[in-house]
């Protein structure tokens, strides 16, 4: 009988994902916090900043679609969609942080 249940790339990723759910829970918490103490300020005729999240989002489906494609092609390009959905929050992080910035 294995003494260990899961592969050491399983570990692996559970520990990044452990790691990126800090970051995005703490980004989060701070954008949250910043959003209610500036609700009811004026904007100063400055625009929403979208286009950056929809070419994010935009890059996100095709990144998925070849995911699912190489899946296809070989099981072991399993670990692209792991390492895809690891990457998601990163870019989602990455948002908060340039929203805290500027």
């Amino acid at each position: 009988m294995p003494t260990i249940f899961v592969s050491l790339t399983t570990l692996a990723a559970i520990g990044i994902g452990i790691v990126i759910t800090f970051f995005y829970l703490r980004y989060m918490w701070l954008v949250l916090q910043r959003v209610s103490k500036t609700l009811d300020d004026p904007d100063d005729g400055k625009s929403d900043g979208f286009a950056y999240s929809f070419i994010g989002a935009i890059i996100a489906v095709i990144a998925s679609s070849l995911a699912i494609i190489a899946y296809g092609v070989a099981p072991q390009f399993l670990y692209l969609g792991i390492a895809l959905a690891l990457a998601s929050p990163i870019a989602v992080i990455y948002t908060f942080r340039r929203e805290l910035n500027d």
